[in-house]
């Protein structure tokens, strides 16, 4: 049998091979780390980043935007989902607890890249964490610019929110109304009753012992009430807007003006024993909740001596001029839900001209307007 020779390895004849094959490779990993340092410095993410956007094959998308600190953070924790990819590049960034955990929960509930960097600009941890725990408010990032958004009352918005179908400025207007609260429930105690644009109503209630200092009878030919005095200021004006009036050939007077504590007492009384309470309490006030006691209220009377109603021509007059002379119609029709009362065409509250003229302007209450300002 003949014996096969075996070949001896030729040491210098590998390496020769083996030298091209080594320069290429090294050619490669530079060129490679050249790619890579290079799209570092165009799209602003670290070398490490880069490498993690290529295993995940989302570079050419990156790099047709602008450096997220965001994405360039996230993306390399266990918080970073795929499906967020062009969320995170819109979101900035803040140095915060939970940020990463945060914007994927808000994120889930529907909230936008531009909701929640306003959410970050405007919001403490702990009403970040509450937008969290309660189901998406719609237009949040209206709501958060409005100037009567009140952030401590966060919690009153997102539970009456879930209950009602409100534009996003009557939610904000009616919570600060108190209207998510039961009537009579939660009242605040006026403490400057003297003020002219003091708010009486179903949460704001006036001392028992109350009584105004400028107090003075209406003259005898705009008044026919019992009822017959007003503050000085409100005076003057109601029967300015009296004679103005009569200017029009209109005749109003003053049928009810102030009311003492004691005497609303008596007449809310008298209207439970005679309508029954639900009933009294939708067009009488219970005592200290009424704006007679202020001395700026009256309920006004037509010629006839009726407490005038929308037929009347002296109501049309009214409401298109009392607002000059700084009066307006306290408890207007549609409004019950928001004043507490039914639609009383007598009712004119004395707030000055410039108040009155924007309520007139707006076609808003007075409720809405203080809930606002």
């Amino acid at each position: 049998m003949k014996k096969v020779k075996k070949r001896k390895l030729n040491i210098k004849k590998l390496i020769i091979l083996l030298i091209p094959i080594i320069i290429v490779s090294i050619l490669l990993i530079n060129i490679s780390n050249l790619i890579t340092l290079y799209q570092s410095k165009i799209t602003g993410y670290n070398i490490d980043t880069i490498n993690v956007f290529h295993e995940l094959n989302v570079y050419n998308d990156i790099k047709k935007h602008e450096y997220s600190d965001t994405l360039e953070k996230i993306i390399k924790t266990e918080y970073y989902n795929k499906n967020y990819l062009n969320k995170y590049l819109n979101i900035n960034y803040y140095d915060k607890d939970n940020f990463f955990e945060n914007i994927n929960k808000l994120l889930d509930l529907g909230y936008t890249s531009e909701d929640i960097n306003m959410i970050y600009d405007k919001l403490s941890d702990e009403s970040i964490s509450l937008l969290i725990e309660n189901d998406y408010l719609k237009d949040i990032i209206n709501i958060l610019k409005l100037t009567y958004f009140h952030e401590n009352k966060l919690d009153r918005y997102l539970k009456y929110n879930k209950n009602n179908e409100l534009s996003y400025e009557n939610l904000i207007t009616y919570v600060n109304a108190n209207l998510d609260y039961t009537y009579y429930t939660n009242v605040i105690n006026i403490d400057d009753p003297e003020n002219v644009l003091v708010i009486v109503n179903k949460y704001h209630k006036l001392d028992n012992n109350f009584v105004p200092s400028d107090l003075e009878a209406i003259d005898p030919k705009y008044n026919r009430g019992f009822n017959n005095k007003m503050r000085h200021e409100a005076r003057l004006a109601f029967e300015e807007m009296c004679k103005a009036a009569l200017d029009d050939g209109i005749t109003i007077y003053s049928g009810s003006a102030y009311r003492s504590y004691s005497y609303q007492l008596n007449l809310y009384n008298r209207y439970v024993a005679t309508n029954g309470f639900d009933d009294a309490e939708t067009f009488s006030a219970r005592a200290g909740y009424s704006e007679h006691q202020t001395g700026l209220a009256t309920d006004i009377m037509n010629a006839k001596l009726d407490f005038i109603s929308a037929n009347d021509k002296e109501y049309d007059w009214l409401i298109n001029n009392s607002y000059k002379y700084g009066f307006h119609l306290r408890y207007p029709k549609g409004k019950e839900n928001i004043t507490g009362y039914m639609y009383e065409e007598w009712h004119f509250r004395y707030l000055g001209v410039d108040v009155a003229t924007k309520l007139y302007e707006e076609n808003i209450t007075y409720d809405e307007y203080v809930a606002r300002n």
